[in-house]
């Protein structure tokens, strides 16, 4: 099968905690979930590197700069992260 999905498949329902607070966050804020992840990463003083595969989407990523999430905001995206019941897979090129 696909690797890829497979991969999804076992990292999402355990990714549920997170994507309610992303959903929380995106409506209290008019934004999407994606645009409420690029800028928590931005928040967080690391450089996303969004895909984007449609215009729209392209438009959709650039929604998320221009603003900051408020402190506490990050603090609760923190939680529900570290709240992980599988861990995302680290990328080899992130720095720490």
């Amino acid at each position: 099968g696909n690797p890829r999905r497979q991969l999804f498949r076992e990292l999402l329902p355990g990714a549920q905690p997170l994507l309610n607070t992303l959903e929380v966050l995106a409506k209290d804020l008019d934004k999407s979930q994606s645009q409420i992840a690029i800028n928590w990463c931005l928040c967080k003083d690391t450089v996303p590197i969004p895909g984007a595969r449609t215009l729209q989407q392209a438009r959709e990523n650039i929604g998320a700069i221009g603003w900051k999430l408020d402190k506490n905001m990050v603090e609760e995206l923190d939680r529900a992260a570290l709240g992980l019941s599988k861990p995302m897979i680290q990328n080899v090129f992130q720095t720490k």
